[in-house]
């Protein structure tokens, strides 16, 4: 089933994203500070390691999309643009980032961001 995990989203846009979860047979958590030190695998129930490392907390809005298949990624991310509901900070469960703490995830997918606005690679193939 795929998952999302949701980080700092505002109120309403938060009701939104959850509605169309539902919809769509997504299930979703709302993650706290308090996790971020948690490996996503963790957080997704995946793994039973429970223990946290230090970072520096973060309040931009961030989604993890773990699961998804093609037609439901796809659907989904058309449906937010649809409702305007718009997180900048988006990102998929792989191999390489699923041991990653939220803190990790956040400053690697807020630095590719960053490179993708001014039009630079972030990583060097």
């Amino acid at each position: 089933m795929p998952k999302l995990l949701m980080y700092n989203i505002e109120k309403r846009k938060s009701i939104e994203i959850k509605n169309l979860c539902r919809k769509l047979n997504i299930s979703y958590s709302d993650i706290d500070k308090s996790d971020y030190g948690l490996t996503l695998e963790s957080l997704l129930e995946l793994s039973e390691n429970n223990s946290k490392s230090e970072g520096e907390d973060f309040n931009e809005e961030m989604l993890l999309l773990a699961d998804f298949g093609e037609g439901v990624f796809n659907l989904f991310l058309s449906l937010l643009r649809k409702k305007k509901c718009t997180v900048s900070l988006k990102a998929v469960l792989t191999d390489t980032n699923r041991k990653f703490t939220s803190y990790e995830l956040f400053n690697e997918i807020s630095q590719e961001h960053q490179a993708m606005q001014k039009g630079e690679k972030f990583h060097q193939a």
